[in-house]
């Protein structure tokens, strides 16, 4: 008896082990996505606050939503815009996410 709840111990262990491993590998470097994001700051801002009318704020979005959406005007296919769509273009995946997780973490201000 005892040397099955040992097992399950270890497995539980094991698991709870490589999960937190895999949530920290999907963690945004949020530095490298300040500092990617450098020219994105000429029209949407240092603080995420836009500076040029018609162009959206990105402090506070949704992470997921900014990844996507990044992803999206790198293909040009869902979202249609020139400039985003050179933007977008020479990013990698890693640094959409950097990107995404950067303005993500940027207080919305109301």
């Amino acid at each position: 008896m005892r040397s099955s709840t040992l097992i399950a111990s270890a497995a539980v262990a094991i698991l709870a082990f490589f999960s937190i491993q895999t949530a920290l590998a999907q963690m945004p470097d949020v530095a490298a996505g300040r500092k990617r994001a450098e020219v994105c700051m000429a029209c949407h801002g240092e603080n995420g606050r836009a500076v040029v009318p018609g162009v959206p704020h990105l402090a506070g979005q949704n992470r997921d939503y900014l990844a996507q959406a990044l992803r999206d005007y790198r293909l040009a296919q869902e979202r249609h815009n020139p400039t985003m769509t050179e933007m977008a273009k020479p990013l990698s995946d890693a640094d959409i996410d950097n990107i995404a997780g950067f303005f993500h973490g940027l207080r919305a201000e109301k």
